[in-house]
């Protein structure tokens, strides 16, 4: 059996390893990780979305705080926990629960899924240059500029080239962006504020019930362009579901199985609570700020118009950046997620193949929706991430048998099918009829899901036994780990040192007067004109300082 077993590991796919304890990595990488891809593109976008909800601020405040909290909860105990426990790919663990050619399915409607994302972060960013080039904004589902194509294009070469770097490229690139994006954040507020006030004819902000009293009136007015009126349930359900295809849907077990400790998924704060709590409040204020400045409707703003009425060249390089962030892990994924389904291509070459095809996607601007792509992404895949977690956590407490489907040969796990399509079809129909609104169906989906795979897995043999399967399947992925470790024993890990290390010292200090410039803007030391030239001059330096640091460590850099 022992050589039957070292037969299957070495004709094992790579897609298909598990992490090797060399390529494990520390809590940074994952705060960075977290903090580049949700203080992103899409937030511009969302917190904008925010504002035609019809809601009060207290209703965003309290909503978006507790829907955050559920959503890190999810991260950490349900994709962080399954993630560690198995050291794989979301899109390889299927293949032990949901069969090869099932697994398989879910790949391509996943990477489908993703690809769409992917291209709105390029597309959005595309808005940020579009407005170097005074492109008109682009309202139609298409494109109707031949200059904005070649913005996305240019764009897109440069993001594949990236992502082609693999996980070291993508997570240190995030880390590198982190702090000037939260930073940005942060100044664009005390400077769009002055610009609310006086725009806005209000009083100055003394208290924050002032500050609430601003948002209540110029934002969150409890007044929607779109007529629908939501309330603190449905930011509530909205927080939790953006992210739901992410942490109930285990998707980001692709970058969590990198962990040395499942509770790393607790990073994922980071994200939820700078990007998906304070960034989309004030990009809330930014595009409520920039409609009564330009005195029109926000639905027919775009990134790069708001961020460049209120920041100037810095806001463009904002928005740039974020799409960056956002597209970066997102193909990562895709590129992981078609790996299974096409094993002879190389992560590489799959990477520059899903590049081109997502740059094209991101040419047309109906992509930049990120809100409706994100909740339905997440409910057509909730299903999936719900038969995982039940087989995890819950077989093993009732008796159940965990991975019985691969121990009966079944190429195909039906129950997990049908459990799956039921969970789609509910989910859309209650939408779509109306029953049930999109940022709430994500709980009843989860019970249906979860009591009808109990079931179903049961009759079809989840209450058996399967001693001698099991333990070759062990004895497998033992040895499979150990080859894994083997390969990656003359990896050299990434470091910063030398002159990489003193760049980024010099970027830190650039980044704390780019802080120090917008507080004293802010308090009306320095004007907004001279503020906008001199936060781009510095925040160009602050890249090209970290831009470089990062190149020359990743050089030093070596992975099997």
């Amino acid at each position: 059996m022992k050589e039957k077993i070292m037969e299957r590991v070495y004709s094992t796919p790579r897609p298909d390893w598990p992490v090797a304890d060399k390529e494990q990595n520390g809590i940074g990488s994952f705060i960075g990780l977290y903090g580049g891809e949700h203080i992103a593109a899409t937030e511009f976008v969302i917190g904008a979305t925010l504002v035609q909800y019809g809601c009060t601020a207290s209703d965003i405040i309290i909503g978006l705080f507790i829907g955050n909290f559920l959503a890190v909860l999810c991260f950490t105990f349900f994709c962080a926990k399954i993630a560690t426990d198995t050291r794989l790919t979301l899109y390889s663990y299927l293949g032990r629960i949901f069969g090869g050619k099932l697994q398989k399915v879910y790949n391509i409607v996943l990477g489908l899924g993703l690809s769409a994302l992917a291209a709105a972060g390029i597309s959005i960013s595309g808005t940020a240059v579009r407005r170097v080039f005074n492109v008109p904004i682009q309202h139609n589902w298409y494109p109707t500029s031949i200059k904005f194509i070649i913005i996305v294009i240019a764009i897109g070469i440069v993001i594949t080239l990236i992502v082609a770097k693999g996980f070291e490229g993508v997570s240190k690139f995030a880390t590198t962006c982190v702090p000037w994006m939260i930073s940005l954040f942060l100044v664009g507020l005390l400077i769009t504020l002055p610009q609310l006030i006086e725009v806005a004819g209000a009083g100055a902000i003394h208290t924050p019930a002032d500050f609430l009293n601003l948002l209540n009136t110029y934002v969150w007015n409890g007044t929607s362009d779109t007529g629908q009126k939501l309330g603190v349930f449905h930011v509530i359900g909205f927080a939790w579901t953006c992210n739901l295809a992410w942490h109930i849907g285990l998707n980001d077990m692709s970058i969590l199985r990198y962990a040395k400790n499942y509770k790393y998924g607790y990073a994922s704060a980071v994200g939820m609570y700078i990007g998906h709590f304070f960034a989309w409040i004030v990009a809330g204020i930014f595009g409520a700020t920039a409609a009564i400045i330009l005195n029109t409707p926000l639905t027919l703003l775009d990134p790069g118009e708001v961020t460049f009425t209120l920041l100037g060249y810095t806001g463009l390089l904002g928005v740039i950046i974020a799409g960056w962030t956002t597209a970066n892990p997102t193909i990562y994924r895709i590129v992981l997620s078609f790996n299974v389904v096409f094993n002879k291509v190389n992560q590489k070459t799959m990477t520059y193949i899903m590049g081109t095809l997502i740059t094209i996607a991101a040419c047309f601007p109906y992509v930049q929706k990120a809100d409706a792509i994100l909740i339905y992404l997440g409910l057509a895949v909730e299903g999936v991430g719900v038969i995982c977690i039940i087989e995890h956590f819950v077989f093993p407490k009732i008796g159940y048998t965990r991975y019985w489907n691969e121990y009966k040969g079944n190429s195909v796990n039906w129950a997990a099918a049908v459990s799956w399509i039921a969970s789609i079809i509910f989910a859309f129909s209650m939408v779509f009829m109306g029953i049930i609104h999109r940022n709430l169906v994500m709980v009843p989906t989860f019970i249906l899901t979860a009591v009808l795979y109990i079931i179903l897995a049961g009759v079809a043999g989840a209450k058996e036994k399967y001693p001698e399967e099991e333990k070759e399947a062990e004895e497998y992925h033992r040895e499979l780990q150990a080859y894994a470790n083997e390969k990656h024993m003359d990896d050299v890990p990434f470091t910063v040192t030398g002159i990489a290390k003193v760049l980024r010292i010099i970027a830190f200090i650039i980044l704390g007067l780019f802080i120090l410039t917008g507080i004293f803007c802010g308090e009306g030391i320095i004007g907004l004109t001279n503020y906008k030239v001199l936060a781009f001059v510095l925040s160009l330096i602050y890249f090209a300082c970290n831009g470089t640091a990062l190149v020359i460590s990743l050089r030093k850099t070596t992975r099997a």
